[in-house]
């Protein structure tokens, strides 16, 4: 677990994840609160502190976006390996789903190394954003290049993603990467038979979960409806809503 200490909550150069830092000064105060911790310089008051808190956790406003728009963001949030938070430099947060690109879920082989990879390629970096189409949970379906790279590709060159053929069967690039992929039994496919998570979904998500798809946080306006699903849809987590698999989904709308 990452370590916070008094002084970074008034260190202008400190990087901060917001919930982590939220998290962070709603600690702080409890200590200040029972006189335990004594921050000596810089001081930091409690109003201050409060302040900060409320700033941070404040709402992020959606950025609208629209099919064949493209435009250059920072990555704020690496979900899983082929779903991402970005933060456009005009203001704004843009849900991107990969497009042509299917990782593993979070409960399956390889999955959470599907995401370390993502997260080692993208994460807090400028990418280029080019929006295929508008998912049906509004998410913008899009591909992501960084430094010149294409996203989606080196995670399937890597075997760490399937060529979702089915969305994407124009995408000449990512067919034959996923053969040498396989063919040099890397990442997933050093498994003996793997499961392409669009078939993982269908297995594990339950009866009538057909009709409802795949979800992700993004489609719960309040925490209340995040956790009733995800509590609906257990054992497991085959919505990957409970990222630190803590039992509380979707923290960040709390």
């Amino acid at each position: 677990m990452q370590q916070w200490n008094a002084s970074d909550l008034t260190d202008p150069t400190r990087q901060w994840p917001s919930i982590a830092h939220c998290k962070a000064i709603r600690y702080y105060i409890l200590l200040l609160q029972d006189k335990l911790l004594y921050v000596d310089a810089p001081k930091v008051s409690l109003k201050a502190v409060l302040l900060a808190c409320l700033l941070l956790s404040a709402p992020i406003a959606e950025a609208q976006v629209e099919p064949r728009q493209t435009f250059s963001a920072r990555v704020a949030e690496v979900t899983d390996g082929d779903t991402y938070d970005v933060r456009r430099s005009g203001g704004g947060q843009v849900t991107i789903r990969l497009h042509g690109v299917d990782a593993p879920e979070s409960s399956q082989p390889y999955g959470r190394a599907a995401t370390r990879a993502a997260r080692r390629y993208v994460g807090g970096k400028i990418v280029r954003v080019s929006v295929e189409e508008i998912g049906r949970y509004g998410r913008a379906v899009a591909r992501v290049r960084v430094q010149g790279g294409d996203l989606g590709a080196m995670l399937i060159q890597d075997g760490l993603a399937w060529h979702y053929e089915q969305y994407a069967p124009n995408e000449t690039e990512y067919a034959p990467l996923e053969r040498q992929a396989r063919n040099a039994n890397r990442g997933l496919w050093s498994q003996v038979s793997p499961v392409p998570p669009w078939a993982w979904r269908d297995r594990t998500s339950g009866p009538g979960e057909m009709s409802v798809g795949d979800r992700d946080c993004s489609d719960f306006s309040i925490h209340a409806a995040a956790q009733s699903f995800f509590e609906r849809h257990q054992p497991g987590d085959p919505h990957n809503l409970d990222g630190d698999g803590d039992g509380v989904a979707c923290e960040g709308l709390q």
